[in-house]
């Protein structure tokens, strides 16, 4: 997948990427990007959300294109990009690419052909550091943890179940991040009586690596899946993700996984959206009109933390 080109409002930083990574061309402004691509490559806009929409109304019509999580800064502002891409007869997909982890499509598949039975619980719990510090643009946002990475899971949540029926969820603050709206969050996606569906999503724990905790776990009718995920667990030093499955009657077993999150999962979402616009691939899986459904739950979601739960009678 070579890069074509390159460019930043930075222009230091575009210089540094393109020594980096061998990219042959750094340019000057953006319609200089727009007009070296057209319509024959792919646009990745690795931006802020809030400059999103104003972007993709510059791109050229019928284009490819790639955007960088979150579909702006709100469900409202996804609804206009996803418009603006449809009135420009844009191919667009969003880079949720924890649907392309080598982990979940090895659990997708079990699921598939029925290895679990009914799924009735999806637990993801973590415990760990997150250096927020890195991001210059996330102290101007009005909220951080959800938008920024649980829509991650809630993405992936939505493939793997569906939509759920409401969200309930609670994000908080932490004293070491005072300029940040908040930086942990609590949710659960209520999907009826039949599945439990939770989230304990911790990102400011820092005594050490004893007691660091990233795992999610699937558990079906008739069997389960308990990941540890390795990338989480040293942000900047990740390890490998760990995958265990159990089915009925037989006893936990390691499942090797191909690959891993970074590059692969990345490479899978690019190259999803190469085969779809050159009419290989059926299905655009992480296609601009399903993301801003995952826009709208974690919409949903920070609602219900503003709103409060239900206090007890006195």
């Amino acid at each position: 997948m070579p890069v074509a080109g390159v460019f930043d409002v930075n222009r230091d930083v575009a210089d540094d990427l393109a020594r980096d990574f061998s990219v042959p061309v750094v340019h000057d402004t953006l319609d200089s990007a727009l007009a070296a691509c057209g319509t024959t490559g792919v646009f990745d806009l690795a931006l802020p959300p809030a400059v999103l929409l104003d972007t993709v109304k510059r791109l050229p019509k019928g284009a490819t294109a790639l955007l960088q999580k979150p579909l702006g800064p709100d469900g409202d502002a996804a609804r206009e990009i996803v418009a603006a891409l449809k009135a420009r007869d844009i191919t667009a997909a969003t880079n949720f690419q924890l649907r392309f982890t080598p982990s979940m499509l090895a659990i997708e598949d079990a699921i598939r052909k029925g290895l679990f039975g009914e799924v009735v619980d999806v637990d993801v719990h973590l415990a760990v550091y997150m250096p927020w510090e890195l991001w210059s643009f996330i102290p101007h946002m009005k909220a951080v943890e959800m938008p920024l990475h649980s829509i991650h899971y809630l993405d992936w949540i939505r493939g793997l179940l569906g939509e759920p029926d409401s969200i309930f969820a609670k994000a908080v603050k932490h004293p070491r991040y005072p300029d940040l709206a908040d930086a942990r969050s609590s949710i659960i996606l209520d999907y009826g009586d039949r599945v439990r569906c939770a989230l304990s999503l911790n990102h400011t724990y820092n005594f050490g690596p004893e007691h660091i905790d990233a795992t999610i776990r699937v558990e079906g009718t008739r069997g389960a899946a308990h990941l540890t995920v390795g990338y989480l667990i040293d942000y900047v030093q990740p390890v490998p993700e760990r995958l265990e499955i159990v089915t009925e009657g037989n006893s936990w077993t390691h499942l090797p996984l191909a690959g891993e999150r970074m590059p692969d999962s990345f490479a899978y979402v690019m190259a999803n959206l190469q085969r779809f616009a050159a009419g290989e691939d059926d299905c655009l899986v992480t296609d601009v009109t399903d993301s801003m459904r995952t826009m709208l739950l974690v919409d949903a979601g920070l609602e219900s933390s503003r709103k409060g739960g239900v206090r007890p009678k006195s």
